[in-house]
Order: C-alpha cells, then structure tokens, then sequence
C-alpha cells in the first residue's frame, strides 16, 4: 500500500503526466497482501476513489514485490507471468494504463 500511495504522489507532483491523460478516467485495482486500492486516473490527478461505477476498470493483482516493479515501470502489463500475478481489463486499457507506468518512471 505504500508503495502504490508513493507512487501516487509522486505522478500526481508532476505536471507533465496527468494533462496528456485523455479525458478517459480509469480505475485501476490495485491488489496485493494488505488488500485492495482503487486509484482513479483522470487529467486532474490519481486518487484513491471508491465512486467508480461508471469508469473503464483495470484489476492487477500481485505480491506487493511485483506490485513495485509494475509501478516503477520494470514489468510491463501486458507481459506479466502467470507465476508473479495477474491482470484483468480490455487490452486497451491496459495498454493505457502500462503507458502510464513507463511514462511516470
């Protein structure tokens, strides 16, 4: 959890990210050994957000190790092993989603 929180912050303190974000907010499931964060990402910022009904929806699902790496941008989504997690959303969503990942690195 605080990896996710620092990673967060971190994206949410630059200005160049967030405002090439199209007007699509997604949430991504963060879930790991201490539970689950829905980060809602929007052109404004990411929070933590549970009002997300009517968003598109990524789940990632892993031990807070590979968690890490997924957010610092060393593992990519869309190649992720069976063996250290999983995945789940429409392909262009989380090709989205790991573009946001490489980018915030």
């Amino acid at each position: 959890m605080e990896t996710v929180l620092e990673w967060m912050n971190n994206v949410n303190e630059r200005p160049d990210l967030l405002p090439l974000w199209k007007e699509r907010p997604i949430v991504i499931f963060i879930e790991e050994e201490e539970g689950v964060v829905p980060l809602t990402v929007n052109s404004n910022e990411i929070k933590i957000d549970y009002d997300y009904e009517f968003h598109r929806q990524v789940y990632i699902q892993g031990n807070s190790r590979v968690i890490k790496k997924i957010l610092e941008g060393e593992v990519k989504l869309t190649s992720l092993g069976k063996d250290n997690g999983s995945v789940k959303g429409k392909l262009r969503d989380l090709l989205y989603v790991e573009s946001l990942f490489l980018l915030a690195k």
